[in-house]
């Protein structure tokens, strides 16, 4: 039997492989979409938290090379988009297969992370709180409950500090597979002209999307954007089920 395509799904700060799981049955028989989990939330919350981005990829770039097999790509959300592009860099070291194609969602060029904002991970609590308020993407439930951010705060603040102390690439060494960067308009972390930095990381051809939300992504419009790339990856049709995405194409 033929190996179906792997979209490898990494996600962004404070999140885990949930996130991703309504995905898996969205394109049945089509393409296979393989969340990855990290430490310290869902079923590995007892491991400790990563001291640095650069230990997570060198972790994670061994737990999933049993996925490199046939075609496969990454998918990776404001975090996972560093990650992911550290993930290629070792496999390309290593002598393995490198994705067909890197989908970058709501984050800046990796040597751009903090342009024209302050460190989250350094906020204090209330404003901490505020901030993950405008972002969107978790619960007021959560946000309003001391025990529940008394367990949540850390592994999300911890994401955000690997994230903002990372040290980007500067070897000049590109990536050889291309990618499709979206960047929605009302996200107050990502700016259009910081995302197409990203051209200084990829090899291969770049596309810059455009689209309607906030940084973190209402279910909807994030669903769209599966559908979006596994068209631009595979050439697949929209489903007839779901909302769908309106992408504006440009050159950065």
């Amino acid at each position: 039997m033929q190996q179906r395509p792997r979209l490898i799904c990494l996600p962004p700060a404070g999140a885990g492989p949930s996130l991703y799981r309504p995905w898996m049955n969205r394109h049945p028989g089509h393409a296979d979409v393989v969340p990855v989990s990290l430490p310290g939330r869902e079923a590995r919350i007892a491991e400790p938290l990563p001291a640095s981005l650069d230990e997570l990829a060198d972790r994670l770039a061994e737990e999933l090379e049993e996925q490199l097999v046939g075609r496969f790509a990454l998918f990776g959300y404001s975090m996972g988009a560093l990650l992911g592009l550290e993930l290629v860099r070792r496999w390309e070291r290593w002598g393995l297969p490198a994705p067909d194609v890197m989908f970058v969602l709501a984050c800046n060029a990796p040597d751009r992370l903090l342009a024209g904002r302050d460190p989250i991970h350094q906020m204090p609590a209330s404003l901490f709180r505020q901030t993950l308020r405008d972002i969107g993407g978790t619960p007021t439930e959560i946000l309003d409950n001391q025990e529940a951010m008394a367990l949540f705060e850390p592994v999300l603040r911890n994401d955000f500090r690997i994230c903002e102390t990372y040290d980007a690439p500067s070897d000049g060494r590109l990536v050889e597979c291309g990618a499709h960067v979206f960047v929605a308009d009302q996200d107050n972390l990502v700016r259009w002209e910081d995302a197409t930095g990203w051209a200084d990381f990829i090899g291969g051809d770049l596309r810059m999307h455009r689209l309607q939300g906030n940084h973190m992504l209402e279910r909807a419009q994030f669903d769209a954007v599966l559908d979006a790339a596994l068209d631009l990856w595979l050439g697949m049709p929209h489903p007839t089920h779901g909302a769908r995405l309106a992408v504006t194409y440009a050159k950065p």
